[in-house]
């Protein structure tokens, strides 16, 4: 089969995945008993390993910003949507762009794994920091905080949304694995 085509086919199964998930887990960023956490992060670093095509990431946050406005529109609380909402786009394109610098080695070997655990706390580190503080600076709910004491009380979050969005990434590098090395197995046996 053309290398094109399989590449357009793999785009469009990862995109769709992708997006499904987005729609299941966007609505509660830290999940409860019965719900999952927020995989939004992950699935923009996602977007960046493993999708050929940028406008993936384009669909995402579009897809985001919907989910986010029917949420609100039946008693999700609006209070993040503020001046700040934008600084997402940048915030998410932190976590694509260092997924698409660890898309060039995700093989398993120690070395990708380095470049993969790099990647993803640098893309998460700065998607918290753009998000955060363009909250800060922009939502006009912290006029009595310094920067220093909106850092200290923003700071304890940071671990978890370290810990969801590593968990997803690898459940998602888990998945792309196992499909790659039946694919293999398959093609051996026809061989």
């Amino acid at each position: 089969m053309n290398n094109t085509v399989t590449n357009t086919k793999r785009d469009w199964v990862i995109g769709i995945t992708l997006l499904v998930i987005l729609v299941i887990t966007r609505s509660d960023h830290f999940g409860s008993s019965i719900k999952l956490p927020d995989a939004s992060w992950a699935l923009f670093w996602l977007s960046g390993a493993l999708t050929i095509r940028w406008w993936w990431t384009a669909i995402l946050m579009m897809t985001a910003a919907i989910v986010d406005y029917v949420a609100i529109n039946h008693g999700v609380s609006s209070y993040c949507v503020t001046a700040a909402y934008p600084f997402l786009i940048p915030a998410y394109l932190s976590l694509w762009s260092m997924g698409r610098w660890a898309s060039q080695s995700l093989d398993i070997e120690w070395r990708s794994l380095l470049r993969v655990i790099v990647s993803v706390l640098n893309g998460v580190t700065l998607a918290f920091i753009i998000s955060n503080y363009s909250f800060y600076t922009f939502s006009g709910k912290f006029a009595a905080l310094t920067p220093l004491q909106y850092t200290q009380a923003t700071m304890q979050y940071w671990p978890v949304y370290l810990l969801h969005t590593t968990i997803y990434i690898a459940i998602g590098l888990l998945v792309r694995f196992v499909i790659r090395a039946s694919h293999s197995a398959l093609a051996q046996t026809r061989a």
